[in-house]
């Protein structure tokens, strides 16, 4: 008995090397839509010239489509008409051909079936033509991660062209709105989004939903890493009881992009956070309570059963990121959340006249990944010195290099910690501005920064949660500047006490 590898190699159209077609399929569809004023009005906008194999068909359908747009009826006599002033007539074997497609079947009733075979056919031409590019991109790149990446770029392609939407009755999206209005009402927990785990934020944005890029902005040394990989860390563990994972809640995949920090050092922060621990002692060997490391060692645990994957590559770029992101999906079966850190650290990898443009092209892809993806996506973003300079709040104008990015973004979150850099009893104090939001309210939410811990916390938060009040008075002045000695970045523009 032949294998499945031998069937495909003795195959004919293989033997042969004639790409998927079906003559028939093609003079069925064109005749059906002659014969049926009804086809044209279903598949008009479904099949597109390119889909037909034989170039006299393609000249048809775009007489066709040229009728229908003038809003005239398709029939045997109009096509006729159409293809002589096209000049194209004589290409196409003249109207006695004409005549001949609209005989060829007594009935359009299967016209549906015919269109699935043009179709099906179509889709395997385009993926042989998106191989064949692809297998040309191999011979000239040098680069192998290149052509890995435009492989899955066309290929992706091909398969999003098969999604093609149609107009829907309003009525059932009426219906399905108050349905939702419903389920909320007998379960307000019902179509909430991702909860980020800070009840003030999760409060005003109802949790992040698939398809939302979500801005969150500050000056440097604000804390804009650390409240995105809380946001992660508490996404990523939030199906964890007691350290162990719970039967009834599947983990959440979360991928962390970083081109400013290295993934060690993102693991040790992560685990500072968890742990309550003061992440400069930790950092500098003099953490020696049995407690801490107690708490080091479930904080270890609990992130060794979550799946959060990192790329710490910092020549990485919108298509990157999209790239990789398909092939965790795919390996993953799922992906839950993305964070992004940072903006301006990345290029669009496009030739572009000055970096306003370059911006705005990485705005635009990242909010068309998050889309595609059907995830929330994070960008963290670096403001202007405005805000600063005048000591006031941030606002959109703020937002640096391009206004893309408030144009594109469905939610922007400005961090603002008006007493970061003195020594006063509320330096602690943060607010998470809410400045845009494309679904919901806008808001101010109070939080507390807890430096030792890199992590920001709700105002009102379980204190038993908190390291005790002396030893987050321990953090000095002195253990700071030791703190960014030890990771080695410029105290001006990150400061250890937050980002």
């Amino acid at each position: 008995m032949a294998t499945r590898k031998e069937d495909i190699k003795n195959h004919p159209n293989v033997k042969g090397q004639v790409p998927p077609h079906s003559e028939e399929a093609e003079k069925a569809l064109l005749g059906c839509m002659m014969i049926d004023e009804n086809v044209p009005t279903e598949l008009i906008s479904l099949i597109k010239p390119e889909d037909f194999y034989y170039r006299s068909h393609k000249l048809v359908f775009e007489a066709m489509h040229a009728i229908w747009n003038d809003n005239r009826p398709i029939d045997l006599v109009t096509v006729t008409q159409e293809l002589d002033r096209m000049g194209a007539l004589s290409d196409v074997g003249g109207a006695q051909y004409i005549s001949a497609l609209s005989d060829y079947l007594p009935t359009s009733a299967n016209y549906k079936a015919h269109a699935d075979i043009v179709k099906k056919n179509s889709q395997l031409r385009r993926l042989m033509a998106a191989s064949n590019s692809v297998l040309e991109k191999c011979y000239a790149s040098d680069d192998s991660l290149e052509a890995l990446q435009f492989a899955e770029k066309v290929i992706s392609d091909v398969a999003e062209d098969q999604g093609i939407s149609a107009l829907t009755p309003f009525d059932d999206a009426v219906n399905a709105a108050v349905a939702d209005f419903d389920s909320l009402l007998r379960d307000p927990l019902a179509r909430r989004g991702l909860q980020t785990g800070f009840k003030g934020i999760d409060s005003v944005l109802g949790g992040l939903h698939g398809g939302d890029l979500v801005i969150i902005a500050a000056r440097p040394g604000q804390g804009k890493t650390s409240i995105g990989m809380n946001i992660v860390q508490k996404v990523a563990t939030e199906h964890l009881k007691n350290g162990e994972p719970s039967k009834t809640a599947e983990p959440k995949v979360c991928a962390i992009f970083s081109l400013e920090m290295p993934a060690s050092q993102l693991a040790k922060r992560m685990i500072a956070s968890i742990a309550k621990v003061d992440f400069s002692k930790l950092a500098k060997g003099e953490l020696k309570g049995t407690e801490e490391w107690k708490r080091i060692a479930a904080a270890r645990s609990s992130l060794c059963k979550s799946k959060i994957f990192v790329d710490d590559t910092s020549l990485t770029t919108p298509m990157d990121i999209l790239s990789k992101c398909r092939r965790l999906k795919r390996e993953q079966k799922r992906l839950d959340l993305v964070m992004v850190d940072y903006l301006t650290l990345m290029s669009s990898g496009k030739r572009v006249e000055n970096r306003q443009q370059d911006v705005s092209e990485i705005s635009r892809t990242m909010k068309l990944a998050a889309k595609e993806l059907d995830v929330p996506l994070l960008l963290l973003s670096q403001l202007s010195r405005g805000s600063e300079k005048e000591k006031r709040k941030p606002q959109m104008s703020d937002l640096r290099e391009s206004g893309a990015i408030e144009q594109d973004a469905d939610i922007i979150m400005f961090i603002y910690r008006p007493n970061a850099n003195e020594d006063v009893p509320d330096k602690d104090a943060a607010e998470i501005i809410v400045a845009k939001h494309r679904n919901g309210p806008l808001g101010t939410v109070k939080m507390r920064w807890v430096g030792e811990h890199v992590s920001f916390e709700d105002e009102d938060g379980d204190t038993a949660s908190r390291a005790p009040q002396k030893e987050r008075k321990t953090t000095s002045v002195e253990g700071i500047k030791e703190a960014i000695e030890f990771k080695e970045i410029d105290p001006n523009e990150a400061p250890f006490d937050a980002d």
